[in-house]
């Protein structure tokens, strides 16, 4: 017979464990604490660094010249930005080649292509070499990214803060920067794909910040651009009788249009879309009824070429994001 009496447990035995196992879950909830803590203190400090990118990027005076490395191969580039008047000047100039030019005049952007019009428009994407979310609103970014600050490290001899950008899906890329701890500005960025593979990367090489806007802005600011227009970037996705029934959570429509491809009579749709860090094109040309296309994809550093015949149509994507986004996008096209 079992001594009921052997198994009790005295009460100061009992005073001594409970508190034993209080101290001990005390404990573990302090570091549940501290570690969350951590964490919500971390996003917390990354995003006081892209608002500070942000904020250095559009309104400091500053000469800058960097490199885009993708494939093997460099493009070197050289930046000037201010301010005058309380209103944005720039201008970016490729080193290679024949000389290509992207001026900014608050709103305005200013193409100037060698043996090509120069021509102005009012937009919100610029089609240059800089990564678009060095403007992107933090909270449009928020929806499909989330922020983490790394540590610190150098870049071009320059004190710097690791961040990392990372898609919240599968179907875009994630992006790392490096931001001057004294200024804010960027230093260097990477794309990279979900298993850490760099792909294309902008690397400062030479940085001069000074207190008033550079001649050049100055010479820019008296010069006489071709007069802008605006891109209409309010017609809805169902101006044109096709829909786009997939796309990646954060991703809009901003331009929607249907013109005729350069050089010839052919109509095109032309949509282009973007979740405030990276955009991308979609253009669909309908087919002759004895006309066909095959298939055809590319990749090039980040940027991913896809074409195919959907029904009786030609549709081709283009842009910074995956091949398997791409084709899933195309894969849902659908006729009204």
């Amino acid at each position: 017979m079992v001594n009921l009496n052997k198994l009790q447990i005295q009460p100061t035995k009992f005073i001594t464990l409970f508190t034993a196992l209080f101290d001990w879950g005390r404990k573990c909830l302090t570091l549940v604490l501290v570690f969350f803590s951590g964490q919500i203190w971390a996003q917390s400090d990354a995003n006081a660094w892209i608002e500070k990118m942000h904020h250095a990027t559009k309104t400091l005076n500053y000469e800058m010249s960097f490199v885009i490395v993708h494939n093997d191969k460099a493009e070197p580039w050289r930046w000037f930005h201010g301010t005058i008047d309380d209103q944005e000047r720039e201008i970016i100039t490729a080193l290679n080649g024949p000389g290509q030019q992207l001026i900014r005049k608050g709103d305005t952007l200013t193409y100037l292509q060698p043996e090509q019009t120069a021509y102005s428009i009012k937009d919100t994407v610029s089609h240059g070499p800089l990564p678009e979310i060095l403007r992107a609103p933090t909270e449009q970014i928020e929806i499909s990214y989330d922020f983490h600050l790394m540590g610190k490290s150098r870049i071009a001899g320059l004190p710097a803060r690791m961040l990392r950008v990372i898609a919240k899906d599968a179907a875009r890329y994630d992006y790392w920067l490096w931001v001057h701890e004294e200024t804010g500005l960027l230093l260097k960025s990477a794309i990279v794909t979900k298993d850490n593979q760099v792909l294309e990367q902008l690397q400062v090489t030479y940085l001069q910040v000074t207190h008033e806007a550079s001649e050049i802005l100055h010479e820019i600011h008296q010069a006489d651009l071709p007069e802008a227009f605006t891109i209409k970037n309010s017609a809805p996705i169902k101006s044109v009788d096709w829909q786009i029934t997939w796309v990646p959570v954060g991703f809009e429509p901003v331009k929607v249009d249907r013109h005729y491809l350069f050089g010839s009579r052919e109509l095109v749709d032309y949509v282009m879309l973007s979740d405030g860090v990276v955009w991308f094109s979609v253009y669909l040309r309908r087919l002759d009824n004895e006309e066909g296309v095959a298939p055809a994809a590319l990749s090039s550093g980040a940027n991913s070429y896809l074409t195919k015949q959907i029904n009786q149509a030609e549709v081709t994507v283009i842009g910074k994001i995956p091949l398997q986004t791409a084709e899933k996008l195309i894969s849902s096209i659908r006729w009204d």
